[in-house]
């Protein structure tokens, strides 16, 4: 049986999606292996849509009507999530070992940390003051279910014919192949970008 997502303030629940994706950009500044840093950067891809698929689900809607500008704000944050994406669609065509690749890693981190501050230091303060604590409750709980859902379809692993699957589970627990893993085999996607594959698995049975 699938457990149900605690509730939590939205803004708490987001900072600490924020600190998550920060932490993985850490350990990939970390490792010289190709093979982690594949896995570092496929983890990255799935936390990112994750966050993603809820905030457009959930957090923009409130946002254009909660403030003043939302309109605006919102459509800001969705195009810097957009444009992460489509990083991370390049990052998944190219071996890790590929001197782009180290790169393209940094633009994405330029372009999360610009979406990390225009939540924390614009979004998160504005939601604070114009909603209630039971209200940001109630949307902390739409996001932290929308993160945790448990598509029925299987997860899209890198490659073909099975291979390794990275993520977290409907739990929270995380999900990879060994930290040593070679990149040669599963260095490249094969197929569409494992983003467009994790958004596919999270919308579920068409």
């Amino acid at each position: 049986m699938t457990a149900m997502p605690q509730q939590h303030d939205v803004v708490d629940l987001l900072t600490a999606d924020h600190r998550e994706v920060q932490d993985l950009f850490e350990g990939y500044r970390a490792s010289a292996d190709p093979g982690q840093r594949r896995l570092l950067v496929d983890r990255i891809t799935v936390e990112l849509v994750r966050h993603s698929v809820a905030e457009e689900q959930y957090l923009y809607p409130t946002v254009r009507k909660a403030l003043p500008n939302g309109d605006e704000v919102a459509e800001r944050e969705i195009e810097e999530l957009l444009e992460a994406e489509r990083i991370l669609g390049d990052l998944d065509r190219l071996d890790p070992a590929d001197r782009r690749f180290d790169s393209l890693v940094r633009d994405l981190f330029d372009v999360v940390s610009m979406h990390i501050r225009g939540e924390e230091d614009v979004i998160f303060p504005e939601l604070r003051e114009r909603l209630t604590a039971e209200e940001r409750l109630a949307l902390g709980l739409r996001v932290g279910e929308a993160k945790t859902a448990t598509p029925t379809r299987p997860y899209p692993a890198r490659g073909q014919g099975g291979g390794r699957q990275v993520g977290t589970g409907a739990g929270g627990e995380k999900r990879g192949g060994a930290s040593g893993e070679a990149a040669s085999g599963e260095g490249v996607s094969k197929g569409r970008p494992l983003a467009d594959r994790v958004r596919d698995w999270l919308a579920g049975p068409s």
